[in-house]
């Protein structure tokens, strides 16, 4: 049965000056720059800095909750990702270059160690997979390859 869809996140965002942008969420302020960016002494986070971010969060965030869930207790986890736009000359405005800025790609590798052997926490990451709503987002417009990788 489907039930009528609530807002689950809202968030205000405020034009500021130099191109960077004021965020609320709930009781939270952040501030973020530009759409995409390739300099390495950035400031503040662009925009595909803050969706990868927050499909990292949602991923690891989500393995603790089901380790938690499951009464197994994680030594450490680290997601490393890198995201690939389809053409990032296009986000940045180059003039004739075509296809899409859209973000081809996320690649990457969770290391992960437990109290637990590692098809258990397999079965624990397979099981985050299914319930993260980011995630579950991205993948319906982007390649997703994460390799799960068992540390001891």
């Amino acid at each position: 049965m489907n039930t009528p869809r609530e807002s689950s996140c809202t968030v205000r965002g405020m034009a500021a000056a130099d191109g960077k942008v004021r965020l609320v969420t709930r009781n939270l302020g952040l501030e973020a720059e530009g759409q995409t960016s390739l300099a390495s002494d950035a400031k503040l986070p662009s925009a595909l800095d803050l969706l990868v971010s927050a499909f990292v969060t949602d991923l690891l965030a989500g393995l603790q909750r089901e380790a938690a869930r499951e009464g197994v207790s994680l030594n450490d986890a680290e997601l490393n990702v890198s995201a690939a736009l389809d053409n990032p000359l296009v986000a940045l405005g180059v003039i004739g270059e075509t296809g899409s800025p859209a973000l081809a790609e996320l690649r990457g590798t969770l290391y992960v160690s437990g109290e637990a052997d590692p098809g258990v926490l397999a079965r624990l990451w397979q099981r985050v997979l299914e319930r993260a709503p980011v995630y579950a987002t991205l993948r319906r417009v982007s390649e997703i390859h994460i390799a799960f990788t068992h540390v001891t």
